[in-house]
């Protein structure tokens, strides 16, 4: 989002413990930033060539995007401007 997708995240996945143990995941969000913040597009990268793929928005905005639950898009999809 932040490079207005110019540069894509590399695929990756992940391997199963061969030995079966369980395992478990979690995503931690330390310390975000203010609820004020606004994340957007870098600005050096928006051209009227290459207009913004996605409105600003903040922590909090975003939170509750992926707070709702799955809806079947990620949450960033919601703040795509198409």
């Amino acid at each position: 989002m932040m490079s207005n997708d110019e540069y894509k995240s590399a695929e990756h996945r992940v391997v199963a413990n061969p030995f079966r143990e369980p395992r478990v995941s979690t995503a931690v969000f330390f310390n975000p930033s203010k609820s004020e913040d606004i994340y957007g597009p870098v600005p050096e990268l928006i051209s009227p060539e290459r207009p913004a793929l996605y409105k600003q928005f903040t922590v909090s905005e975003f939170m509750r995007e992926f707070l709702k639950g799955l809806d079947g898009k990620p949450p960033i999809d919601h703040f795509k401007l198409w």
